[in-house]
């Protein structure tokens, strides 16, 4: 007799099957229409319709509009289909994605022109495929077999990315005839990435995924975003670095000491350049500073003080924490309590004002707010601009116009800090900056605030809402973007975040993001850090650096 196991879901249904029955079985037997189901979540761990159960287990779907994971995977198909229908057209072409734009992704195809209509042929050759529905087959390939397969078809790029060293096989990805590598899950078949465009941008095109509702609108490119991935890929170069394979190569020959002084090198050429930037336009008396959290903005705002210094600037930092509404008048946000994110939580009328007295060279009382009685209170702190006096503003809503519309434009200077990766993780993937900055933010947290990785996750949802509505929007309005990011980070967090991650719980609900993130880490080799230097952005995060917040 055959064991039997219990499955349940979300609604509390519960069905008993067979032991190894595979997990897509059990949906389709309980499930009229599975076509949103892009993958499963079973007991917190992702997996695809053919995984099979051997325990009792809780199925959870994976939806595009519910789940990062359903984006995620989502996006990964269409890039195999993209590929597909590349290939099938056109001979000796490849494609490689550069940039995450909003949340479409910016590709360019070598020996071949995105013109309108090639872009017209490739999507109705997408459209075909995915009408077709063909099964996408997953199979663990040892490592040997896959430098086989990748010699045959002379994907140099693709032998490069698998040759990490790390690993003894890969999971490659087979449908009608074609095959390729990916970081991470496809849906289980063609079918079920409907919605989609393809529009010409820059040099390539633009991949362009749905909203939340599966509608495709328009594109929304930042060119400011776009122009920063090309310098910087451009700059990888100088390291000969574009992917983790290349990485790894340079930590197997003890090169990390390079990587790390080019990299914090271009961090300081690229602080001359703005603060040049600065200088040359004369009226500049506002630095606005804003960037998403764990972008390494206390170092950052350190850093180009002692760059202002020395062009002869004094800089004088003002914070908009003192510019907090009374707590009588703070927004409530939709759960009821105070929202002290969003912009009307700041006193924009008095912040407004102050400034543009500041700029015509009077002199104003600074308040500084009492965060225990909820209140602003003057005591004294008296300021008035010299000539040689620059203001140094940062927070959340440094950006937004409506916070400094009584200052002449020429007298502001607005920048954007992020750590935009530019790393290949596949052809088809880059790191993620937000995964990025979350594993700072885990790592710093844990070491100085005390928080548990649970409470990291449980946080970073609502950290990310806030970022999207109030800093984002005003990327492509900035004077300079300052790319945070280091070439040689991951090799850092692969020794002080994965252990941290292994603390989470497998009951958690962020256990699959742990997991995945955990993963990530696995594809690079740790690196010894004591070569670091003090005042880099990455120890804001792991720590002994020279700036104090």
């Amino acid at each position: 007799m055959n064991r039997k196991i219990k499955i349940s879901f979300d609604d509390s249904r519960c069905v008993e099957v067979d032991y190894k029955t595979k997990a897509g079985d059990v949906v389709k037997l309980v499930e009229n229409d599975i076509s949103d189901v892009l993958g499963l979540k079973i007991n917190n761990e992702v997996k695809d319709f053919d995984y099979e159960l051997v325990r009792d287990s809780k199925i959870e779907y994976i939806k595009y509009k519910t789940n990062r994971d359903g984006y995620l995977i989502y996006s990964r198909t269409l890039k195999m289909i993209l590929y597909m229908a590349l290939t099938s057209l056109y001979s000796n072409v490849d494609i490689e994605f550069i940039a995450t734009i909003n949340k479409d992704q910016y590709f360019v195809a070598n020996n071949l022109e995105l013109t309108e209509n090639k872009l017209k042929e490739i999507k109705q050759k997408m459209l075909e495929i995915i009408a077709k529905d063909y099964p996408i087959l997953k199979r663990t390939v040892p490592i040997e077999e896959a430098t086989v397969l990748y010699t045959a078809s002379n994907d140099a790029d693709k032998l490069e990315n698998i040759d990490n060293k790390l690993r003894s096989s890969v999971t490659m990805y087979f449908c009608d005839g074609m095959y390729n590598y990916f970081y991470g899950l496809l849906a289980p078949s063609t079918g079920y990435v409907r919605e989609f465009d393809l529009i010409s941008y820059k040099d390539g095109a633009l991949l362009v995924l749905p909203d939340e509702n599966m509608n495709v609108k328009k594109a929304i490119t930042e060119d400011r975003l776009y122009e920063t991935y090309i310098k910087y890929n451009n700059l990888n170069s100088i390291l000969g670095i574009e992917n983790v394979g290349n990485l790894n190569d340079k930590n197997l020959k003890n090169k990390m000491n390079e990587v790390i002084q080019v990299s914090e090198a271009i961090h300081q050429r690229n602080l001359v350049e703005l603060v040049l930037d600065i200088e040359k336009r004369k009226n500049v008396k506002m630095i606005l500073i804003a960037g998403p959290s764990s972008s390494g903005k206390t170092t950052f705002a350190q850093k180009l003080g002692v760059q202002l210094k020395l062009t002869g600037y004094n800089p004088i930092t003002i914070s908009m924490d003192n510019y907090f509404v009374e707590r009588k008048d703070t927004p409530l946000g939709e759960d009821g309590k105070y929202n002290f994110e969003c912009v009307e939580a700041l006193d924009i009328s008095l912040f407004n004002s102050q400034m543009r007295d500041l700029i015509a060279g009077k002199t104003v009382e600074l308040p500084e707010f009492d965060f225990i009685e909820g209140t602003k209170r003057y005591n004294g702190k008296y300021l008035k601009l010299n000539s040689n006096d620059i203001l140094v503003i940062e927070g959340i809503h440094a950006l937004n116009p409506i916070l400094t519309e009584f200052t002449p434009a020429e007298n502001k200077y607005k920048i954007y800090i992020a750590p935009i990766a530019t790393l290949n993780l596949d052809g088809y993937t880059k790191v993620s900056s937000t995964d990025t900055r979350f594993l700072r933010r885990m790592v710093r947290d844990y070491n100085t605030r005390g928080h548990s990785v649970e409470r990291s996750f449980e946080l970073w949802q609502n950290v990310v809402k806030g970022e999207t509505k109030y800093i984002f929007p005003y990327v492509n309005t900035v004077d300079y973007i300052y790319n945070s990011s280091l070439l040689y980070e991951p090799s850092v967090m692969k020794t002080f975040a994965q252990p941290l991650l292994l603390q989470l719980d497998r009951n958690s609900i962020y256990y699959s993001d742990a997991r995945r993130l955990y993963e990530f880490l696995n594809n690079f080799l740790p690196m010894e850090t004591s070569n670091i230097p003090v005042d880099s952005i990455i120890r804001e995060f792991i720590g002994n650096g020279c700036f104090l917040r």
